[in-house]
């Protein structure tokens, strides 16, 4: 009887497995590329003070650039990735332009204060269910809220909103918001990206303004 009971019990389990999966979302395949050509086309924008000796005072500089992504599938091991970068530089910057300009991107990633939010990647992405409502606790404190479903490029994704906890020099709390991600469960590179600081400015957005798969 205990025996019957016993796979009575795992029969209901494993029958509940696919409804509780499907109500909790999917999550997403970060840095996953399973079609057998993708290609992603973004704008950048970032921003930051900077002190203007005519003006004697800090004043919020933007620079733009874009970036792009291909990833064509050679075979179940091997793919050929071409990836490129477009941005405006002043006369100075030309002239100091080299053939090691091809490591600027990875250089660019490995500074500014939204360096650590890019970080978070790695801490949600194969953990947070994508349904709108869904909440989940990062370590340092803060959380990835799912707001809204949102529509970018043409691509339907999820727009999460990481937040965390502070005290106002009055001593009172209110939740911050340091990051927006809008995201696709089934496209390996998110659908857009904004970074804010303290303060609330917006110091950079990461926005996809082509996608193609096949």
């Amino acid at each position: 009887m205990l025996r019957k009971t016993s796979l009575l019990i795992l029969l209901l389990l494993l029958a509940a497995v696919p409804v509780s999966a499907a109500a909790w979302g999917e999550t997403w395949k970060w840095n996953e590329f399973n079609a057998d050509y993708e290609k992603f086309y973004y704008e950048i924008i970032s921003g930051s003070t900077s002190w203007d000796w005519e003006l004697e005072e800090d004043v919020w500089v933007e620079s733009t650039s874009y970036q792009l992504l291909e990833v064509t599938k050679i075979d179940d091991e091997s793919w050929m990735v071409t990836q490129a970068q477009t941005s405006r530089m002043t006369k100075d910057e030309l002239e100091g332009l080299s053939f090691m300009g091809g490591l600027s991107g990875l250089m660019a990633l490995m500074g500014g204060n939204w360096f650590s939010e890019f970080m978070v990647l790695g801490m949600f992405a194969s953990d947070l269910e994508f349904e709108v409502g869904n909440t989940m606790q990062l370590f340092d404190g803060s959380r990835v809220r799912v707001v809204e479903e949102q529509k970018v490029a043409g691509v339907d994704g999820f727009l999460a909103r990481k937040l965390i906890r502070e005290e106002d020099e009055e001593g009172n709390r209110r939740e911050r918001v340091t990051s927006e991600w809008i995201i696709a469960p089934d496209v390996g590179w998110p659908l857009a990206v904004k970074v804010f600081d303290s303060d609330g400015n917006l110091t950079y957005s990461m926005t996809l303004l082509e996608y193609e798969r096949r």
